[in-house]
């Protein structure tokens, strides 16, 4: 994994996108390679892709184990199935999971090292360059790829496991881009699971599904008789265009009303423009805002309240 390092390394400091590859038979590197896509102005020229070309050739790569830095997407895990390598060790998986299950379902064993290096490099890279990655990420995710998702419903009720995906989808989608650690994680799980135990009519959450996964989800806690908080709005990426964060907010909104609440409030971070601009659209005001240490980083909390007419 070090020779991988090295290789992400060596792509960083020529301007590039920190993620490298090498190919290992009996011991040996018959193969390196990095991310060159900025530096070559290629899409297609992801860090296992330049690492196979440069592979020696052999009589076939049922033998080798290929390192990455990060666990390679649907293209690069393509490639894998295709020339039959069997193992792939990964530096970390979290910043991009992509296609670890289709190389699973091909028979190529995965394993994620959980690198704390290659955590950081990746984590850094992002919080410097979080458009180049937005590009880059949307390549990955094969959300995105598709041209739509027709398949959406959205639940009520909570079922087995949806307290773990929820926190693990906060966790992939939000803490990566802005270096946070893994305190985030009992920041959503801790008051997800006392939601979950106190099923009361004063609270509902909206669980959105395509196809029996979880997509997006976004609910309403009661902080008072008067007072409720809206919380957990998430969206995978290809969801995000199609306007369906307005409609979870709204649906959210006139629940509240329903419910018999005279305002809603909410906390958000400073650095998701995206999601102030739609609470501002629905009607939310900014009222507060703190700066201080939390989640492994220095973040900015901005609380927004609506009073509900």
């Amino acid at each position: 994994m070090q020779a991988a390092i090295d290789e992400a390394l060596l792509g960083l400091r020529e301007g590039g996108v920190p993620i490298g590859a090498v190919l290992v038979e009996d011991g040996k590197i018959i193969g390196r390679g990095r991310n060159r896509r900025v530096q070559q102005q290629d899409q297609l020229m992801h860090a296992e892709i330049d690492c196979l070309r440069h592979a020696r050739l052999t009589d076939g790569y049922h033998n080798t184990t290929l390192y990455s830095t990060l666990m390679p997407c649907y293209l690069c895990a393509g490639a894998v199935v295709q020339f039959g390598i069997k193992k792939v060790v990964v530096g970390e998986g979290r910043s991009a999971p992509a296609a670890r299950n289709f190389m699973q379902s091909h028979g190529v064993e995965v394993l994620d090292l959980d690198n704390a290096l290659c955590k950081e490099m990746m984590a850094e890279y992002i919080r410097q360059n979080p458009a180049l990655w937005e590009k880059f990420l949307a390549e990955l995710n094969p959300d995105i790829l598709k041209p739509s998702l027709p398949s959406i419903s959205i639940r009520h009720h909570l079922l087995p496991g949806d307290v773990g995906y929820i926190t693990y989808l906060h966790a992939v989608l939000y803490a990566p881009r802005q270096g946070w650690d893994h305190t985030f994680d009992s920041y959503v799980a801790i008051p997800l699971a006392q939601f979950a135990l106190r099923n009361s009519p004063q609270e509902r959450i909206w669980i959105v599904e395509n196809e029996g996964r979880i997509v997006g989800c976004v609910a309403i806690v009661k902080f008072s008789e008067s007072e409720a908080q809206l919380r957990w709005l998430l969206l995978r990426p290809a969801l995000r265009s199609q306007g369906w964060g307005r409609k979870l907010v709204q649906e959210a909104l006139a629940f509240s009303r329903d419910a018999g609440y005279s305002s809603v409030f909410l906390w958000t971070v400073s650095a998701l423009p995206a999601a102030a601009g739609l609470y501002r659209s629905v009607g939310f005001r900014e009222t507060e805002k703190v700066t201080h240490e939390l989640w492994g980083r220095r973040v900015t909390e901005v609380k927004y309240e609506m009073e509900l007419k």
